[in-house]
């Protein structure tokens, strides 16, 4: 019996040991393998190309800052460019009782880039259109880039058939130290000849709103060519509707406008030196100050040049002698003020 078991036990011996050496053989075959595919799989990746892409298709964007604006008889379509290559704007528009803009509504206008006209803004473009003021007409816009693709439809701005007021007449000015006031006379019927005009307001020079017949400007500039020009308006908004320009007005206002008055002098003696001060002048085209003394106040000379300072020391007083001072003010272009009223000082 024991033979046998022995015999068994080195049978089993030998068959564990068989199949182990046949899995450390299979073992490495797997790592030479994966080291095969790991060098060889850049090569079949290299050698293999992808089929091609379809070219990618881009489509403009649009806006929705269109706007409509009324100037006498013709409308100006005013709105800004998407961002991107633009090629080409396309107008629609549509009139009638009851207008609408549709995919099959062919544009009424195509404008090429290098076409478009700029606005008062420079990041604004303007198309003028002209089909009278007997019904209301509905606008929009597409744009199209250089693939020939276009973009939805911009928001919509519609007209009402309704006539602007003539433009103002007979323009005026008053030139005054710090302003320059423009006034002018409403007009006193609407451009098709109707009336009452149809007056909500004014629009001096395209920029600045004014509720009556008048306009202060504040900004301008003394020696410089000042252009004032107005337009009535009809409508403030959607869309809003203005008159032609008037005339336009120009002049070149000139500075003949002296500074205030030197005021509060006071003077004493110091060291017997005349010491001189007043309060500061508050123009912004001041020069400076004259200083007129001496000892009859009747005749008191006025010194050779203008003092930039509000303060003075007269040294040329003798002991036991009363001196006057008197004041003045001058601008940049000579424009002297009247003179303050005289103080006077005895030197001891």
């Amino acid at each position: 019996m024991r033979p046998l078991i022995s015999l068994i036990s080195a049978t089993t011996k030998d068959l564990l040991s068989a199949v182990s050496c046949q899995l450390s053989v299979v073992s490495c075959l797997c790592c030479l393998l994966s080291v095969v595919c790991c060098l060889l799989l850049p090569l079949a990746s290299c050698a293999k190309v992808g089929d091609p892409l379809p070219p990618l298709v881009r489509y403009p964007e649009t806006v929705s800052d269109l706007k409509i604006v009324q100037v006498g008889d013709h409308f100006q379509i005013v709105f800004s460019l998407p961002p991107g290559e633009i090629e080409r704007v396309e107008i629609y528009r549509q009139c009638g009782s009851n207008p609408s803009l549709t995919e099959e509504t062919e544009a009424t206008a195509r404008l090429q880039r290098n076409q478009l006209s700029p606005y008062h803004e420079e990041t604004q473009f303007v198309f003028e259109d002209s089909p009278g003021l007997d019904q209301a007409c509905i606008y929009g816009l597409r744009f199209a880039n250089n693939q020939n693709r276009r973009s939805l439809f911009s928001n919509f701005v519609q007209t009402i058939p309704l006539p602007s007021a003539r433009p103002p007449t007979a323009l005026r000015y008053q030139v005054l130290q710090d302003r320059i006031v423009v006034n002018w006379d409403p007009p006193t019927e609407n451009i098709d000849g109707s009336r009452p005009p149809q007056i909500v307001g004014y629009l001096m020079n395209s920029t600045h709103r004014v509720s009556t017949a008048e306009y202060s400007d504040l900004e301008f500039q003394f020696g410089e060519v000042q252009s004032y020009r107005v337009q009535s308006i009809s409508r403030d908004a959607n869309p809003l509707i203005l008159s032609p320009f008037s005339n336009t007005l120009k002049i070149i206002p000139s500075d003949e406008f002296p500074p205030a008055t030197p005021h509060n002098i006071s003077a004493f003696v110091l060291e017997g030196k005349v010491q001189i001060f007043w309060d500061e002048n508050k123009e912004a085209d001041l020069k400076g100050y004259f200083l007129y003394s001496g000892t009859d106040v009747n005749h008191l000379k006025r010194s050779s040049s203008s003092i930039t300072i509000n303060r003075y020391v007269d040294e040329s007083v003798v002991p036991g002698q009363s001196y006057y001072y008197q004041l003045s003010a001058v601008d940049q272009v000579g424009n002297e003020s009247s003179k303050s009223e005289p103080v006077s000082v005895t030197v001891q």
